[in-house]
């Protein structure tokens, strides 16, 4: 019969610990990195705008430079996500 340590018990719950802290430090570099992409976006169909660029034009490629930064760009689509069919 194998007993419990206080040494097998740390890590576990060290773990647990640790785990709210990592999300809520993911969760901000997340917000500041979507606010730098917006401040990014900005600034690029501006400069679009003052080289004399048609707005139709530098509106479109400011939405596609925008997707380049999505989270959801990189991911696979909802329904790949899928372990197992449906029937």
């Amino acid at each position: 019969m194998m007993t419990r340590t206080k040494s097998d018990l740390t890590m576990p719950v060290a773990l647990a610990a640790a785990v709210p802290v990592l999300m809520v430090r993911l969760g901000l570099v997340y917000v500041r990195m979507k606010a730098k992409r917006r401040g990014g976006v900005r600034a690029f169909r501006r400069a679009l705008l003052r080289a004399g660029m048609d707005r139709t034009f530098a509106d479109r490629l400011a939405a596609e430079y925008e997707s380049y930064g999505r989270l959801r760009t990189y991911l696979p689509e909802r329904g790949a996500l899928r372990m197992l069919p449906r029937f």
